[in-house]
């Protein structure tokens, strides 16, 4: 691959990795592609990697400069992990990790805005979680589907199982080359946590001239039964998460 990115921005989405994006674009190091979400390494493999290498080719003023996307399925997507060590074995990764329960109803509160989720309650949507989805991880891993539908759009509550998904990482890549940051912690005070990026990615400490969130939305509060329900859901993949990751990442 004759132009590649130096990092990845792997999700979860709706966790703010619009907002890291954002903010890494503005940063003197960095060469960062006009299109964020590129999607090669899950729902445009396809394509080949000529059509990926496209969109980090770089200005003979910028050659130095580091660079990265950020597509927030990838680390969700059964595949990604295999192929991205394939072809970009020494990259480094980036998640952005939020309490699950809240991730879940953005995601479902995003999937509403974009009429693409015709079931209006958010209780029932994640009731039938489990039938709409059924078996298209399978398939995406036999090379039956190419681009599933329902596991993208419609996997709430299973896309907050970050134990599982961490571990797949982990089978082809080394601790080391991941760096997991809170989503709240980037939502709530930004500073420390872009230092955090900025180390990880060994470059000079910048903060951007605007620190302002994107994609920032106001909708109704979830309410205490649902979450209550969803704390019962995730809390043994709380148990693993925090073994793995420390006390950072408990929420609950």
């Amino acid at each position: 691959m004759d132009n590649k990115p130096d990092f990845l921005i792997i999700g979860a989405q709706r966790c703010g990795t619009t907002s890291l994006f954002y903010y890494l674009s503005q940063h003197p190091d960095l060469s960062m592609p006009e299109t964020k979400e590129i999607h090669y390494f899950d729902t445009q493999y396809e394509n080949g990697t000529e059509w990926y290498s496209d969109f980090f080719k770089k200005a003979p003023r910028e050659k130095e400069k580091l660079t990265g996307e950020a597509s927030p399925y990838y680390i969700f997507h059964p595949l990604c992990p295999e192929r991205i060590a394939c072809h970009l074995p020494d990259v480094k990764l980036i998640a952005l990790l939020r309490n699950p329960i809240d991730r879940a109803y953005s995601h479902f509160i995003h999937q509403r805005k974009l009429n693409t989720e015709p079931i209006g309650s958010f209780e029932e949507a994640i009731a039938i979680e489990e039938i709409r989805i059924a078996g298209e991880d399978e398939k995406l891993i036999l090379g039956i589907k190419n681009i599933s539908v329902p596991h993208r759009r419609y996997s709430y509550v299973n896309r907050g199982f970050y134990f599982n998904q961490i571990s797949r990482w982990l089978r082809y890549f080394p601790m080391n080359q991941m760096l997991f940051v809170k989503s709240e912690d980037l939502f709530q005070n930004p500073v420390p946590a872009l230092k955090e990026i900025h180390d990880f990615l060994n470059i000079r400490g910048i903060l951007p001239h605007c620190l302002e969130p994107k994609n920032k939305n106001n909708y109704p509060k979830i309410s205490d039964i649902t979450r209550n329900h969803l704390s019962g859901i995730f809390a043994e993949e709380s148990r693993k998460l925090k073994n793995l990751l420390g006390d950072r990442f408990v929420w609950y």
